[in-house]
């Protein structure tokens, strides 16, 4: 009887030893934040759901659309122009598509422009049956072409629809939580495609990989559809929070028909000269290094270092669960030092994954730089915005991420031309190891000057 009293005594020390580290470890992954208010739940519901589905495209059609590529044959210029194009059409559009957006009601232009930039996902499932290997890679360069339209609407839009319907104090937890899910999506979804491309022959597993991201982008975009701006009382200028979601009736008394005067009354270039100036300075630097190592790196996987899909897709893995893990703890990080060194930070971290993967010769060191890579990404990822949002007063959010999104373009197209042919020049090795140097310097600056 005494024996039994004992091992019961130990078996329920035990249970609740194994509770203890489970809360532990919960409150570790999911930081307990204050109870969100029941008008708040069904925008974080469908802004969750939004970035469930769309992971499946991240870990699929976006993590091997350039790997695919490069097996078709695919140069480094061929592959720049791949990662450019959205840069290339945006700098004429993202101007335009504020004043645009604020023309018409928003969720209805977000689910239009979703639809018709992620339908072509399936049209790349259908190449392989239409097109031999050579014009397929130029397919892909003008299905990225056209598709950037509405995607330049999408990225603009995104930033008005998620600060008019999540309030401040909830933007830091949303966005974490955000980045949290799509990580351990992307992170099961990249091991299971990777399988996928391994079992099935050229090209059908792409096929396969193409179609699926296709029905989890169609859904992330009727979810984000569903996202309602909303009124906080406990926000600052809480009216002003509609302002980017109202359709544009009249200035001056009559409806503006022509585009060029909306952009030329909306945009104000006097905001430039301010702090958000600034910052959209330092990032347009940073976004411009980091893009010049974007279209080598499917070239060295391939190439240089000779890895198969499943080993990219393990490492894909490795950088989202990283990623994942990152983004549980963004409050922390962020309530200690701040969004802008948060932003810093987490760029300077970034620079260690070229850098390091410029050492490379098997899957050993892109495995370690995956790792230090999903964790610097998560940071960048989310306080960005949040960094940006802090520079931006909240009726004018529209045209402020307007010229964000021209700048970054302006880099993004900038660095996907020269990488390439930096890389050319100098060796895909060295330049990976350069262009690593140069993010850790583009972090150090926004931690100084930001």
């Amino acid at each position: 009887m005494l024996g039994d009293k004992v091992k019961s005594n130990q078996t329920m020390s035990n249970q609740f030893q194994f509770r203890t580290k489970y809360r532990k470890l919960r409150a570790y992954l999911f930081p307990i934040s204050h109870a969100v208010p029941k008008h708040l739940q069904p925008n974080f519901r469908h802004l969750y759901a939004d970035i469930g589905w769309y992971a499946l495209l991240v870990g699929g059609a976006l993590s091997f659309l350039t790997v695919y590529a490069a097996r078709l044959g695919a140069s480094t210029t061929q592959i720049g122009l791949i990662n450019a194009m959205p840069a290339i059409v945006s700098l004429f559009i993202s101007l335009p598509a504020g004043p645009w957006l604020k023309a018409r009601p928003l969720n209805k232009a977000i689910l239009m422009s979703a639809m018709g930039q992620r339908i072509f996902y399936l049209f790349m499932a259908l190449l392989p049956w239409l097109f031999g290997e050579s014009q397929q890679i130029w397919a892909l360069i003008f299905f990225t072409l056209v598709m950037s339209i509405p995607g330049t609407v999408i990225s603009i839009g995104f930033n008005v629809v998620f600060a008019s319907g999540v309030p401040m104090r909830y933007r830091g937890m949303v966005a974490g939580r955000r980045n949290a899910l799509s990580a351990i999506i992307t992170v099961i979804a990249t091991l299971i495609f990777g399988r996928i491309l391994t079992v099935l022959p050229f090209p059908l597993g792409y096929q396969v990989v193409f179609a699926v991201g296709f029905i989890g982008a169609a859904m992330s975009a009727y979810h984000l559809s569903r996202v309602k701006a909303v009124v906080d009382p406990e926000d600052p200028l809480p009216l002003e929070i509609l302002a980017d979601t109202e359709p544009l009736v009249a200035i001056s008394g009559r409806k503006l028909n022509n585009l060029f005067l909306r952009i030329r009354d909306r945009l104000q270039f006097e905001t430039l000269k301010g702090p958000f100036g600034r910052s959209l300075l330092l990032l347009t630097f940073f976004h411009f290094v980091h893009y010049l190592s974007i279209p080598i790196f499917p070239v060295f996987f391939v190439d240089k270092i000779h890895i198969s899909d499943q080993v990219i897709s393990l490492g894909n893995a490795i950088f989202y669960l990283m990623m994942f893990v990152g983004s549980t703890q963004i409050n922390k990080i962020s309530g200690k030092i701040g969004n802008m060194r948060s932003v810093g930070l987490g760029i300077v971290l970034l620079g260690i994954y070229p850098t390091m993967l410029s050492f490379a010769k098997d899957a050993t060191l892109y495995y370690a730089a995956s790792f230090f890579g999903g964790f610097a990404w998560s940071i960048v990822n989310v306080t960005m915005i949040n960094y940006l949002l802090e520079k931006v007063p909240s009726n004018k959010r529209t045209e402020h991420f307007a010229w964000f999104s021209l700048a970054i373009n302006a880099a993004v197209l900038l660095g996907s031309t020269l990488g390439p042919i930096f890389g050319d020049i100098l060796g895909i090795t060295l330049a990976l190891f350069i262009f690593g140097i140069l993010r850790i310097i583009a972090g150090l600056a926004v931690f100084k000057w930001g």
